[in-house]
């Protein structure tokens, strides 16, 4: 601003030179004579955006908050009351109802009216004990900076109000009284804002004095203004002035239908019902549709929500309107000066408003369970949201939706057994929008497969049947762990896990893996593996044991694995196909492994034979163990031939000397090439039988307990326990070659009767000793088809 001002009288040889060019004096009301002009640097085209609601809305926050600091009130004791007539519409500010006294009559400080003058709607905005000075209308110039009851802080609130309502379209006068002089705004030539003050004479004050007391008498108007006293300022009527670019013009007035759309720009001056605004000490939130979407500031407009333009900063649709109690605005008044802001305080509204007024939680959950618009009421959220807030809508969404499971589209979107798990926590399923889940997720809330691991983790363990395909399961489940390194000390578990859909679960910080108990079962084995009803119980085993092995090893972290030469990935991989090739030898040795106990009448014979083309090499080099029920059966808990000592003392002659007793146990080390392992033992004393591939430590021990009982009537020669190559056999030349047909078992056998003795063999090693009547006549002789043949021999005993 530059300014016409009354000198000081001041000797200049108390300046010195440069104090002369820098020292400028403030020009006060008191220090104008009789007039003076006020010469602005703001240009008529400044704030181009601004509109004329966002104007008004800055002389209706200087005029409450002058009335707010003149009579020392505190914000919530500023109340308004409005009155309309034929020609006119009035408010009056007053003390709020529960703030005063009953019987004291009520008290205007200040008001704001429309009326028809001289034929012209004008606007008169005035305020009581109040004085507008030069300074005001400085760029910057204002008295709010370190006051909370008031909403501006910029400094430039008036002078921009008054550019805009000036120029054109809207093209209104505007004038004021205030400390006894009348203020006429007006543009320059040279467009640009200026004031010329002239100060009212004794005999226009006391007209206008006399006025004002007609009009209170006749209760036109609630207060008597006195223009030395008070601030009035009058928009509209009927006068000339310069518009926006320097050329005369005449003024127009201001219309009732302009000033009810100005008074969108305070909520003090709306017509609300109370029931629809609910308050709290950071704010309020208005539920009347006719406010939705605008935001407040202490009562004042920032922005009002249009077609296609959201009041919001983030730029979103906002379903309802707000009204801050305290914050900072952006220059252009517009909104708070940031969005984080703005989604803090209507988060922190809605925290004391779900407290207090609990029937609204169904709307808060509309507004963040919306996709379509996206609300700016909930923006950012997960990141904004008071923690009462989120227990509150924890408890609405477990109180509301009992039976359904929350997540996202993301999520189903990831898992393809995203119905399957929903279906075994027999729950319905129902999504939430990702800034929704992001916020009960850390109110406890889990995803589908989280909470289907926490139960399976939680499900009780069963105990494995004692049936063969059970223990086989389970058994080769163990070794397979505890042969990979990485999960050598995991404790396997199957657990009742109930309509879980979930076949096992791998927990790294308990080192367990759990197995649903429906894998122990061959009916639920085959349903899992989706195969025929005509398998093998082998290969069952083998294609069990296969899948839940690798779907072990799958869940194992990748930093338990080699990170070196070779990615973690690949050494994972490696891990697999060594259990898969240990599983397949093992299955491949039992199918032909073949334990037999030969009672006879002082002892037993416990005779173990194996295929020797298949499962390993001839030349590897096994151990056999024969161990007793009774004293050893701990040693059936070895997985893996690592496990198998050597040197048992168990297997040991106590007292170690020669002729002493035969140890009761026996380990025997020789090639897989044998075939065969025997071993002499007392009778009736029940032995388990395990074969280790001591070529490689990490195989897995064959485990036998039920040998087939052959009951022998006569007394056979001493078997050597020491198992020995077997003795060349001589076939006799004239010795014809024959194949038998397997007939019924038989309990027992007539050795009184002659007959020819013969050693039979089939495709895969299993010896039979055939005996055929010497009276028999060969053409009675059994039908070919047997798998046995038998060829007459003499055996040649080497001494």
């Amino acid at each position: 601003m530059s300014y016409i001002m009354r000198p000081r009288e001041q000797d200049e040889n108390e300046l010195a030179d440069d104090d002369a060019y820098t020292i400028e004096h403030e020009v006060t009301l008191e220090s104008i004579d009789n007039q003076a002009t006020i010469n602005s640097t703001i240009a008529s085209n400044y704030a181009a955006q601004w509109e004329p609601v966002e104007a008004f809305r800055e002389i209706v926050q200087n005029w409450r908050d002058a009335i707010i600091r003149s009579f020392n009130l505190v914000e919530s004791r500023f109340h308004v009351v409005r009155h309309e007539y034929e020609n006119e519409i009035v408010y009056h500010a007053t003390e709020s109802i529960s703030h005063r006294t009953s019987n004291a009559p009520q008290k205007c400080f200040g008001l704001i009216r429309w009326s028809v003058r001289d034929g012209a709607g004008t606007v008169e905005v005035t305020n009581c004990r109040a004085t507008l000075q030069p300074r005001h209308l400085h760029m910057g110039g204002t008295d709010k900076h370190d006051d909370k009851n008031q909403a501006g802080a910029h400094g430039e609130g008036l002078k921009v109000a008054l550019i805009v309502l000036m120029r054109r379209p809207h093209n209104h006068a505007i004038r004021c009284r205030s400390g006894g002089f009348t203020w006429t705004f007006n543009f320059t030539n040279q467009r640009r804002l200026v004031a010329s003050l002239v100060r009212i004479t004794p005999a226009a004050i006391h007209r206008i004095d006399d006025q004002a007391i007609n009009y209170a008498i006749h209760g036109l108007l609630p207060i008597e203004v006195n223009p030395s006293e008070d601030v009035q300022f009058l928009i509209g009527g009927n006068a000339r002035g310069r518009d926006e670019s320097g050329y005369p013009t005449q003024r127009d007035e201001v219309t009732r239908e302009e000033f009810r759309e100005w008074t969108k720009a305070a909520l003090f001056l709306q017509n609300i019902n109370e029931e629809m605004i609910v308050r709290t000490t950071f704010g309020d939130l208005i539920t009347d549709p006719r406010f939705n979407g605008n935001i407040y500031l202490k009562g004042l407009l920032l922005k009002e929500s249009t077609e296609g333009r959201s009041a919001s900063r983030t730029g979103k649709k906002l379903r309802y309107g707000y009204n801050f109690a305290d914050g900072i605005t952006n220059r252009e008044r517009e909104s708070l000066a940031s969005a984080d802001d703005e989604s803090r305080l209507i988060l922190t509204i809605w925290n004391q408003v779900l407290s207090a007024k609990g029937h609204l939680g169904g709307k808060f959950h509309e507004l963040l369970n919306s996709r379509r618009p996206e609300y700016a009421d909930v923006a950012q959220a997960e990141y904004f949201i008071p923690a009462e807030a989120r227990r509150f809508v924890r408890k609405y969404l477990l109180a509301e939706f009992k039976g359904r499971w929350f997540h996202t589209a993301k999520e189903k979107s990831k898992n393809v057994r995203f119905d399957q798990i929903v279906q075994g926590l027999n729950c319905q399923p129902y999504e939430l929008t990702d800034s929704y889940w992001a916020i009960v997720q850390h109110s406890g809330f889990r995803t589908a497969q989280e909470e289907e691991q926490k139960q399976f983790l939680s499900a009780e363990a069963v105990t494995i049947p004692e049936v063969e395909f059970s223990q086989s399961v389970a058994r080769l489940i163990r070794a397979g762990l505890e042969s990979c390194p990485q999960t050598s000390n995991v404790t396997v578990s199957f657990v009742e896990a109930g309509l879980l859909g979930l076949d096992s679960f791998y927990s790294e910080p308990d080192r367990v893996f759990k197995i649903h108990q429906k894998w122990l079962t061959i009916n639920g084995a085959r349903e899992e593996l989706g195969i025929s009803s005509n398998i093998l119980m082998a290969s069952l085993i083998l294609g069990v044991a296969k899948r839940l092995l690798a779907d072990a090893i799958t869940q194992v972290p990748l930093w338990r694995f080699p990170q070196h030469p070779r990615p973690s990935h690949w050494y994972r991989k490696l891990a697999i196909t060594e259990c898969d090739q240990r599983i397949f030898e093992n299955a491949q040795i039992k199918q032909n492994f073949k334990y037999t106990v030969e009672r006879y009448g002082e002892s037993d014979l416990l005779k173990v034979r194996w295929n020797t083309q298949t499962g390993l090499t001839p030349d590897s080099l096994i151990s056999v163990h024969f161990h007793r029920e009774s004293t050893c059966a701990h040693f059936k808990d070895f997985l893996i031939a690592s496990k198998v000592p050597t040197g048992m003392l168990c297997c040991r002659t106590v007292p170690p000397v020669p002729g002493g007793r035969p140890p009761l146990c026996r380990a025997v080390a020789l090639s897989f090439g044998c075939g065969k392992c025997e071993s002499r033992v007392k009778k009736g004393e029940r032995y388990f039988v395990m074969l280790s591939n001591r070529s490689d430590t990490s195989s897995f021990v064959i485990l036998s307990d039920k040998p087939r009982i052959i009951e022998c009537v006569d007394p056979i020669p001493t078997v050597p326990t020491v198992p020995t190559p077997r003795p060349p056999e001589v076939a006799d030349p004239d010795a014809e070659k024959k194949t038998f047909k397997l007939g019924t078992k038989i309990e027992s056998i007539d050795l009184m009767v002659a007959r020819d003795w013969y050693n039979g063999s089939n495709s895969i090693g299993t010896e039979a000793v055939i005996g055929i009547e010497k009276d028999l006549n060969p053409l009675k002789r059994p039908p070919v088809g047997s798998p046995f043949t038998g060829r007459a021999v003499q055996r040649r005993r080497h001494r």
